[in-house]
Order: structure tokens, then sequence, then C-alpha cells
């Protein structure tokens, strides 16, 4: 079973799944290989539990979005945290939940190739499965991800597909965005976030595109290449 475990140097919390390593799949180019419809286990899949399923009216037997609990959950969604101290490391069970979000019922591998009708119902799924384990009050963070080629350990089975999960302790990066936030509006008493967006306006060069409601941009330290924030205009703590 897998298990959270804290970085006692820096306080990052990591997931340990020894039973995930040396699976068949990382003795095998998967690249050579991708599933066709007939084979693929999203556009026939029966085995898993269905948890959210937005219906389409004219084709109700192929809903538009569907969300399936994982084949191989990264958390359990039964028992609790269980924080306890191993010396002087922290550990606690695997407590969250894990699930996939199957984007569409089309065998389409790329997210960019759906229309942007669908793109807006996957992001709505998101929303609201988020919002769902938001009632949990052991959860502290949800997180929408897509894995995206060999590298990030995306199998090549051609179904554009993204995942979710909820965990009860909260991701270093997250702590630290929230810790300078609050320092600024401590010091300047203004949002970080308000200023940033006006900063960024007035100097344009790193803005990719602007709409009524979200400003995305390359940031001004970025870590990565491609690296692209999204940014709301409307001031509020959350989604």
């Amino acid at each position: 079973m897998p298990e959270l475990r804290k970085d006692p140097i820096v306080g990052r919390w990591v997931i340990i799944a020894t039973e995930r390593a040396r699976r068949p799949g990382n003795f095998v180019d998967s690249s050579i290989h991708t599933t066709e419809p007939a084979d693929c286990p999203f556009c026939h899949d029966t085995h898993s539990e269905e948890v959210y399923a937005l219906k389409d009216p004219q084709h109700p037997d192929k809903p538009k979005v569907r969300v399936l609990k994982s084949g191989t959950p990264l958390f359990s969604e039964g028992g609790s945290v269980h924080r306890r101290g191993q010396g002087l490391y922290d550990v606690c069970d695997s407590f969250g939940t894990h699930e996939v979000v199957i984007e569409t019922p089309e065998h389409i591998a790329n997210m960019a190739d759906l229309t942007t009708e669908q793109i807006k119902n996957v992001f709505e799924t998101y929303t609201l499965r988020i919002n769902h384990h938001k009632q949990n009050q052991e959860f502290q963070y949800a997180l929408a991800y897509k894995n995206y080629g060999k590298a990030a350990g995306s199998r090549h089975i051609g179904h554009a597909r993204s995942q979710i999960m909820a965990t009860p302790v909260n991701p270093i990066r997250v702590k630290d965005k929230i810790s300078g936030a609050k320092k600024y509006f401590e010091y300047h008493d203004r949002c970080l976030f308000c200023d940033m967006i006006q900063q960024e306006k007035r100097s344009p060069e790193r803005v990719i595109v602007e709409t009524k409601e979200f400003l995305a941009v390359t940031p001004f330290a970025s870590r990565f290449p491609f690296e692209v924030w999204i940014i709301p205009k409307r001031h509020s703590c959350d989604f």
C-alpha cells in the first residue's frame, strides 16, 4: 500500500508507491505501439467504478465526460490520515482519492484536438469533482493533472484522459505560494496577484493572451521552458 512520507529537511510530502516500480511498461518501448479503439480500456471500460458522468441527451449510452475510480490508485478512500512518527520521520497512510477523467467518448489522443465545448465540459467536470472532495474536511488539497508523454509515465493508449487527486497534505510549493502572498500583503496591504496582473499588463512582453476573465503569462522567474501561468482577474480565495 502506498504511503505519504515527509522530507524532514525541506518539509515536502511525497507519495511512496513501491508496488508501482518495475511494471511491465518499464521494460518495453511503449512508443512503438498505440492502443487501437477496439482494445482501448477507456473506450470500453466496464471494470472501474464510475463516480460521475456528464450525459449526452442525444447519445445517452456515450457520456460526454466520465470520471472513474483509478484502477491503480495512489490513495485509499477507506480509513483516515493516521499520521505518525518513525523516529525523526513523519508518515501517514495514503488516505485520499484518485480518479481518472475520460475526456471524450471518442478515441482521440490529444486534448488539443477536442472541440472548445468538449474542453469546457472537462474543466467543468474538474470543478464539480474538486468541489465534491472539498466537502471532506480531511482533504487539504486537490489537483487535476495530465501525464503527457513517456517521460511523464503516460501509457500510449491514445485516448484523452486526465486525473484528479485529493490529499490530506499540502504540497510544499503551495505552502510557499501562500506564505509569499501573505508576506506581500502584510507589507504592502495589497494582493500580490492583483498587482502582478497590473504589472504584466503595463509591460506586456510576457503576456500570451488576455480575456475578460483571465490573463495568461510566462512568469518573470519561470522554473522551466514554456511555463505558463493562467491568472484569474476576479479576486477570490478559490475557484
